[in-house]
């Protein structure tokens, strides 16, 4: 039995939720948002991005999101990140974000030849980006097979008896890397990940299907 195998019934079994799960034409909202769903919830940093909006900044040209975000003042970008909590603190992580993105012209196509190792070395020398952050950026942003072990997985798999309960985000990172048959698709590693979040937010869907037997009911 793969490792994997869990995770690919919980994609059959949520496939309409995340169908087209955090896809944008802007992908700079994907990279906000990440550094938005820390310690919150997604409704939040929904009702975050709406007051966002409001001041154009996820129009095109898309390269130019992080430039509008740097013209707010103070004052307008924690009103607008208000709901997402910690607003102080999270629109201080914007700013060195796209302070950041600024010594790469905002071009995100830069990124394109470096390698994992590369991306994640970068995104975690920019204050507030951890490696989780960081991961989801690459997978959803830069496009690679990364393997994201939030919250929702690693309480899915130790509840399976297939992680030790207190197993730390880069121990199981790597555990699952190193598993010969992780997937070089990061479409699939995307759906896995989106999957494992539905699970954690419904988890009486999968006990409603013929694949209950997997996981234990609470």
């Amino acid at each position: 039995m793969s490792l994997f195998d869990p995770l690919n019934i919980l994609v059959k079994v949520y496939q309409s939720e995340i169908s087209g799960w955090w896809q944008y034409d802007n992908p700079n909202q994907i990279l906000m948002e990440a550094i938005l769903i820390q310690q919150t919830t997604s409704h939040n940093v929904e009702q975050a991005i709406k007051n966002l909006q409001a001041y154009h900044i996820f129009d095109q040209p898309y390269n130019q999101t992080w430039v509008r975000l740097q013209k707010l003042n103070k004052e307008q970008l924690e009103q607008a990140l208000y709901p997402s909590g910690f607003y102080h603190v999270k629109a201080a992580r914007l700013q060195s974000f796209a302070h950041w993105l600024a010594h790469y012209y905002y071009d995100l196509n830069l990124f394109k030849d470096a390698t994992t190792i590369q991306l994640r070395q970068e995104l975690n020398k920019i204050k507030g980006i951890g490696p989780e952050t960081a991961d989801v950026m690459i997978l959803y942003v830069f496009k690679r097979p990364v393997f994201v072990p939030d919250k929702y997985c690693l309480r899915f798999y130790s509840t399976l008896n297939l992680l030790p309960p207190k197993i730390t985000y880069l121990a199981a990172q790597k555990y699952f890397e190193n598993q010969p048959d992780m997937t070089t698709d990061y479409q699939q590693a995307q759906q896995w990940h989106a999957a494992l979040d539905e699970y954690g937010k419904n988890p009486q869907k999968l006990q409603k299907t013929r694949y209950k037997k997997i996981i234990p009911e609470k």
